[in-house]
């Protein structure tokens, strides 16, 4: 990096509109707004540990490029640290990606890792040589998978419901159970918490405290009550399918995280709450819905795939034991995931 040209600097919380737009120019089939930015980065601060920083151009003031490193969400895992890099791609190949990283690797050995963990998109071949030749090895990949909402098929969903309403589940969303009703909040963290054990991941599980569940998923500009799907038999939630909001895609319905209780499942419960998203999405206007599915988690891809969700862009998790680091230096950016891939 030209340091006569570019100066680093920690994260301002002015910055929150160039992160976005940097973001969404690196991603434009993903484009993020600055609100929902700012919701998800204040929320995992305290939890997350950043250290955030940013290259500007000295002449101009603009922001160029963004990183940080950050102890990993859900995860126990204190020697591994996870690390993003985001360069504008009009000023890729000048070895800015290349200095960001050095910075990340000196924090990250301060901090005692041993471990670094990065996600790069598939199609991008300047992150893909950047991370190789840092003797990043893959771990595991996510997806992105669309449904266009006018091909969904819900022509089951009434017999679904009324077939668990004989067995006793009543299906609910959390509008209608209470947005500000405290142990309602309770009651639905306590199933994230159980079902969230199911998940596949690397590490060891840890779940989000109900006061960083609620902050995160239940407060902020993308939550969309109404799109929060319940199962219930009496005062116990069995299962979840939640939606949310994405202002810069305002016509697009993401689908957070499905769970049921495992006494529950083979019930067709999670068929039946995404069925209920999918018909909010047709009754709401919405034209596609979006969600992010795991390699490690075939289950949920096959019910998805049955639901007629097509995947559309693919990123690779990558890990890099920091005692084979290489130090070579190249040009490239990587893109963090949308939070909670399940």
């Amino acid at each position: 990096m030209d340091e006569s040209r570019y100066s680093l600097r920690v994260f301002r919380e002015t910055d929150f509109d160039a992160l976005a737009a940097i973001q969404s120019a690196v991603a434009p089939d993903e484009p993020v707004s600055s609100e929902s930015l700012r919701h998800m980065i204040e929320a995992f601060r305290q939890t997350a540990n950043p250290h955030e920083i940013v290259v500007e151009d000295r002449r101009s003031g603009e922001v160029v490029a963004t990183a940080a490193i950050f102890d990993l969400l859900e995860e126990s895992d204190p020697k591994t640290q996870g690390i993003l890099i985001n360069v504008l791609p009009s000023r890729q190949h000048q070895g800015i990606g290349s200095y960001m990283y050095e910075i990340l690797l000196a924090k990250a050995k301060e901090r005692g890792a041993s471990r670094l963990q990065c996600n790069v998109r598939d199609d991008s071949a300047a992150g893909r040589v950047f991370v190789a030749k840092r003797d990043f090895r893959e771990r595991r990949r996510r997806w992105r998978s669309r449904l266009e909402v006018a091909s969904g098929d819900t022509s089951q969903l009434a017999s679904l419901v009324r077939t668990l309403a004989s067995g006793g589940i009543e299906i609910t969303t959390l509008s209608h159970e209470g947005v500000n009703d405290l142990q309602v909040l309770k009651r639905i963290h306590d199933l994230d918490v159980v079902t969230g054990k199911d998940v596949p991941r690397n590490g060891a599980y840890r779940p989000f405290s109900f006061e960083l569940f609620r902050r995160v998923y239940l407060e902020g500009e993308n939550f969309l009550p109404g799109a929060w799907f319940l199962a219930r038999e009496g005062n116990q939630y069995v299962g979840v399918s939640s939606g949310a909001r994405e202002p810069a895609q305002p016509h697009v319905l993401q689908q957070y995280f499905t769970g049921v209780r495992p006494e529950f499942r083979r019930r067709k419960v999670a068929l039946t709450l995404k069925l209920m998203l999918i018909d909010f999405a047709k009754r709401n206007g919405y034209a596609r819905i979006e969600t992010t599915n795991d390699s490690l988690n075939a289950p949920m891809w096959t019910l998805n795939r049955g639901l007629g969700f097509q995947k559309v862009r693919e990123v690779i998790q990558l890990e890099c034991d920091l005692g084979e680091v290489t130090g070579e230096r190249g040009p490239g950016a990587s893109r963090a995931e949308p939070l909670r891939s399940r």
